[in-house]
């Protein structure tokens, strides 16, 4: 048994940009790279579909209307609506309506967890979607309430011998640390409570996240981190993730046929930055072992 998805987040649709704003991102052409993804994605003929946030501009960047911000919602889910495969998303902290701070809209619109959610996507596999965002002040956090919800999820599935799948907007672990720099710089607040958590939820064999535009693929501990890169500018794109039979998992970066808007987003930013962005090639195109999915499935395939 195998089963494939796709990760796609940080689409950062915005309908009236006057300009881009900050690199990579290339907002005046979001409605380009919005129809140009929903046939690759359906191309992949992927299981299920994970978005991994910032659907919108909204939060407190872009100077998205409330109008704006409505009218956004509409057109993502009007061509989210031609995709093949089921979809679950987690919000971002654009998605929210710049002028409220609300995410009301978008729970009306998409099936956006409040809290936590957990889906059955596959056999023996499950999704915990995490709204870090489920609490004033609107800041990625992983509070009290998630940790006991993703503890509850993860009782549940070792009791039904099934794998975890965390899907949350902000990275979880530090990349690049600093002198000086806080320990957990870039990453959700409560960073060290939330991994702390993961190494007792051995039914978690992997995380997903966005949030920094850069793609990383990462075997931390047991688990496997995949942080992916923004889909509205460079290196433009999405993941094909396989969950192989024997407990590895695959990461293939599909780019979008969009060439000169590559190009253009390139441009905006240094050499340096760009490979950043894109990661190395095992980053976006790298095959890991899941320990902890191979233990699962293991057990399961005795079983049969």
């Amino acid at each position: 048994m195998s089963v494939r998805f796709v990760v796609v987040t940080d689409t950062h649709y915005h309908p009236t940009a006057l300009r881009d704003w900050g690199a990579p991102k290339m907002l005046t052409r979001s409605r380009e790279v919005l129809a140009a993804s929903v046939p690759a994605i359906n191309a992949v003929e992927a299981d299920f579909i994970i978005h991994g946030g910032d659907l919108v501009c909204g939060g407190g960047s872009f100077d998205l209307s409330t109008i704006d911000y409505e009218l956004s919602i509409q057109d993502v889910a009007a061509e989210y609506a031609k995709l093949r495969a089921p979809i679950h998303y987690v919000p971002g902290n654009h998605d929210s309506d710049a002028q409220t701070g609300s995410f009301e809209r978008l729970f009306e619109t998409f099936p956006i967890p409040r809290l936590l959610d957990v889906v059955d996507v596959a056999p023996g596999v499950r999704l915990a979607l995490a709204n870090i965002y489920h609490a004033a002040p609107l800041i990625g956090r992983w509070s009290d309430e998630l940790d006991q919800a993703l503890r509850r999820a993860d009782a549940a599935a070792r009791e039904d011998h099934c794998a975890l799948l965390l899907v949350l907007h902000e990275w979880i672990l530090p990349n690049l640390v600093r002198p000086g720099d806080d320990d957990d710089v870039g990453c959700i607040e409560g960073a060290s409570v939330l991994r702390d958590t993961l190494i007792d939820c051995t039914s978690v064999v992997a995380t997903f996240s966005g949030h920094r535009h850069v793609n990383r693929l990462r075997l931390w501990r047991d688990i496997v981190l995949v942080d992916t890169a923004c889909l509205i500018g460079h290196p433009l794109g999405f993941r094909e993730i396989v969950l192989e039979e024997d407990g590895f998992l695959q990461s293939h970066f599909h780019v979008l046929d969009c060439p000169d808007l590559l190009e253009a987003s390139r441009y905006r930013s240094s050499r340096e930055a760009n490979e950043r962005y894109e990661g190395e090639e095992l980053d976006r195109n790298g095959v890991l072992l899941a320990p902890r999915l191979q233990r699962i499935w293991a057990w399961r395939q005795r079983q049969s």
